[in-house]
């Protein structure tokens, strides 16, 4: 069930992950309260029915040259297209970008429907053509939300299409070789996409094993889609969980790296 959640953000801080599993689910879940103590209005907000841990029928593998075409990776989705090796520094320039974003609209929407139309019209729903750019915005939003709104038809998004809160986290995936295959913010309505923010993706195993250790401390939950069963879901109950594991992954690259020993 959906609702809304209050939390303030100011600017997050982040630690490094070293030492033992436990020094990790200490340091991660402090670096989680730190997000969700500055967020001061709403977020829309699901729980969640996945699990903290990799489920056991998960399919580990990477895809092959075969397996990828302009649509992204197999037949598994539309509208989707391929990412993979995002620069370190081009996805922390997106993800501050997602997070000035994601204050601004935090800021102004007092509901869900209006967190949907303010974040759409920043994905691509803004047509400058148009009289509020088809979005239905106040002059305070569209002042608010101007910098990252195209002045023409041909000007790219400023999340480069993907959506308010998951779009982080898919280029972090990236910088860890972990390939995301679709991802949505979750949308209110009767019949979504999904309800609940959401990137499926495919990685080894030892990368999903080292993601599931953020994943955990940031709220974030695992699943498998019965429909595409070799994909890995992951879920969090508003975009804050996700926003946060985004930052985690990219301040703690090091523990997607495999130790010489192999251990």
């Amino acid at each position: 069930m959906r609702s809304l959640c209050k939390f303030s953000l100011t600017g997050p801080r982040l630690w490094s992950v070293e030492g033992t599993a436990a020094d990790h689910a200490v340091v991660l879940w402090l670096t989680w309260q730190s997000l969700t103590s500055r967020w001061s209005r709403m977020f829309p907000n699901s729980s969640l029915s996945g699990s903290i841990e990799i489920p056991d029928d998960a399919t580990f593998w990477m895809p092959r040259p075969t397996d990828i075409s302009g649509d992204g990776i197999g037949a598994y989705f539309h509208d989707t297209w391929l990412i993979k090796d995002v620069p370190v520094r081009e996805a922390r320039e997106l993800r501050q970008k997602e997070r000035r974003i994601a204050e601004i609209v935090d800021r102004l929407a007092p509901t869900a429907e209006d967190f949907d139309r303010l974040a759409g019209a920043v994905e691509g729903d803004f047509d400058p053509d148009l009289p509020s750019g088809g979005c239905n915005l106040t002059s305070t939003e569209l002042a608010a939300l101007r910098e990252y709104l195209p002045a023409d038809e041909d000007e790219p998004t400023a999340l480069d299409s993907l959506e308010l809160g998951v779009a982080g986290l898919a280029y972090a995936l990236t910088t860890v070789r972990i390939i995301p295959t679709a991802s949505c913010r979750g949308h209110p309505g009767e019949r979504p996409w999904s309800d609940v923010p959401v990137v499926f993706f495919a990685a080894t195993e030892f990368r999903a094993k080292a993601l599931q250790l953020l994943a955990k401390s940031t709220g974030c939950r695992f699943g498998i889609d019965t429909a595409r069963p070799d994909l890995i879901a992951l879920e969090g109950r508003s975009i804050l969980d996700t926003m946060a594991l985004a930052d985690a992954i990219l301040v703690n690259r090091h523990t997607f790296i495999r130790s010489r020993s192999g251990q």
